[in-house]
């Protein structure tokens, strides 16, 4: 069963001359529509989830990294036991914890690739911040990573270049953040917002690369959006500032970058999915959907193959799924079923595209996307495109 989508948006938003990339951001409130040339046509949809055996069950959301060869797989489960599990492209090695783990786990594992390791953070129930990793001899390793902190909410990482950039919801309010070199070791902590732009306790924080600046998003106790952005040539941050627009959140905003097109989505407090565009001088605004389900929890959207895929899980428990490429967004939202638990998460693995989500059983799933006409089409343009 595929939703549909109209358009109405409140204005066309064009490219200047010579810019060919945006930031998008996707929550759950509203969307805006974006004008751009170029034709980049997709034929595909995500095949049937596929469960991932064991003799566990988990909670909250489970999140993947490729690694190298291989991709770790990270749950919890309702005692806060922590599980992993990987994938050789054949078979998975099935579903193994931990002999010590300094805490039960509270929310959202956090796991990225670094240096051809994976590194997956967790917020204790004690409210402090551990890194599990691996040694030289591949067994489990944490470390305290909270510094003077104790944390409200499930960590973000992410990787730009040679660090590791690490965020997390303080329970004093603020955002912070810090970063990780092999060569440096873990710099300290530091705020990315202020007592004017607010932190949501039990929402986590989201940053994605893009434009040469790491670009920080976070939802206020006012329920606003907010956003920072550091300069990596400069080494310094902008401010932290509200996301224009006249809705509010329940959680971050989720953003991708890009080259024509890039998006961020979000979710507004009544449930409605929405994205914005930002041009590298300001955003266009939000414009909602008009889909007949309600979103629950924090979207997630993956570039792959020229084309940003969004997923939303919504209030029944179905996920919903479309993409946005060169000649806008796809027409069509398609229902990907029911047992959706939580958020879902896209990500690459071997040249394809993977979505991994728990289910309502507490059993974690994935899917493949797989293209019906073999792949993208990219026909000759019969004009210049204007950016």
């Amino acid at each position: 069963m595929a939703v549909s989508m109209s358009y109405r948006p409140a204005y066309r938003f064009s490219y200047p001359k010579g810019l060919r990339k945006t930031l998008i951001g996707i929550t759950t409130a509203g969307i805006l529509s974006a004008s751009v040339m170029g034709a980049v046509a997709f034929d595909g949809a995500y095949e049937p989830g596929a469960k991932i055996e064991g003799d566990y069950t988990f909670e909250w959301g489970t999140y993947a990294v490729a690694s190298g060869d291989e991709v770790y797989q990270y749950a919890h489960d309702d005692a806060g036991d922590a599980y992993y599990n990987t994938y050789d492209g054949e078979a998975w090695s099935g579903w193994e914890g931990y002999e010590e783990q300094p805490a039960p786990v509270a929310y959202d594992p956090a796991p990225v690739a670094y240096s051809d390791k994976s590194y997956v953070y967790y917020t204790g129930d004690d409210g402090y911040l551990y890194q599990q990793s691996w040694d030289t001899y591949n067994e489990p390793v944490w470390e305290d990573v909270s510094g003077d902190y104790t944390y409200t909410a499930a960590p973000y990482a992410t990787v730009y270049e040679d660090a590791i950039h690490l965020y997390g919801n303080a329970s004093d309010g603020y955002v912070y953040h810090k970063s990780y070199t092999e060569e440096a070791g873990w710099g300290t902590w530091e705020a990315v917002n202020d007592a004017e732009h607010p932190a949501k306790a039990e929402a986590k924080p989201y940053s994605v690369s893009w434009d040469d600046h790491d670009n920080v998003f976070w939802t206020g106790e006012d329920g606003k959006a907010y956003w920072n952005r550091y300069s990596y040539a400069d080494e310094t941050w902008t401010g932290a500032k509200e996301i224009p627009g006249d809705y509010t959140y329940d959680v971050a905003p989720y953003a991708v970058g890009g080259r024509c097109p890039g998006v961020q989505a979000a979710i507004v407090a009544d449930g409605v999915p929405a994205y914005n565009v930002f041009d590298g001088e300001g955003w266009a605004g939000w414009e909602p959907y008009e889909v007949e389900w309600t979103a629950a929890y924090q979207p997630n959207a993956y570039v792959y193959e020229a084309a940003v895929h969004v997923v939303y899980t919504a209030v029944d428990g179905n996920a919903y799924y479309t993409q946005y490429g060169a000649d806008g967004w796809y027409g069509e939202w398609e229902d990907l079923g029911d047992n959706y638990a939580y958020d879902a998460q896209q990500y690459s693995y071997d040249d394809g595209l993977y979505l991994t989500y728990t289910g309502e059983d507490g059993s974690v799933y994935y899917r493949t996307y797989s293209f019906d006409g073999g792949g993208t089409t990219d026909p000759e343009p019969t004009e210049e495109p204007e950016y």
